[in-house]
């Protein structure tokens, strides 16, 4: 069991129950604005894309720790190397804020904060190929979280955690 990406675009509500792709909802309150694009806790149908993320939990956050580093922000991290938690929430003008500060098992992330993303990353593509020249697994996952929110920015899109 791990965390499993996807997207959907051209998403509508729907009441059927065989329709269903997914619910929007966020699994902390503070989140909402996360999905301001959806209704919390209806559900949707939509057209999956081709883009995804699929790996163990713990390499999530071995992947966010990355993030952390590409940026140079190794000061919010402890010294075994794991996330500040406390730290970390007053961040919200970092770059990757939006991934790092989110679950990591289960919610949805609206276009527009899939545009945010998206911006990150795609910024910080050449930093990320240079530090991760060594470390062909976790650049793919950079590469895949890129294609993730490229998809997921389009306006009638989501990105899914689940």
């Amino acid at each position: 069991m791990g965390l499993d990406i996807s997207v959907y675009k051209n998403i509508k509500r729907t009441d059927v129950e065989d329709e269903i792709d997914f619910t929007a909802f966020v699994i902390d309150e503070s989140w909402k604005y996360k999905i301001k694009n959806l209704e919390d806790g209806k559900d949707y149908k939509g057209e999956p894309t081709d883009a995804d993320v699929r790996y163990a939990y713990s390499t999530h956050n071995r992947f966010r720790e990355t993030l952390l580093k590409i940026i140079g922000r190794n000061d919010l991290l402890l010294e075994d190397g794991k996330i500040d938690w406390v730290r970390i929430e007053n961040e919200n003008q970092m770059p990757f804020y939006e991934l790092i500060w989110f679950a990591d098992n289960e919610g949805c992330l609206d276009f527009e904060i899939s545009n945010i993303l998206y911006n990150d990353f795609l910024k910080y593509k050449e930093v990320a190929v240079k530090y991760l020249a060594d470390d062909d697994y976790t650049l793919q996952k950079y590469l895949d979280w890129l294609n993730v929110f490229l998809d997921g920015k389009e306006a009638n899109s989501v990105v899914v955690f689940s």
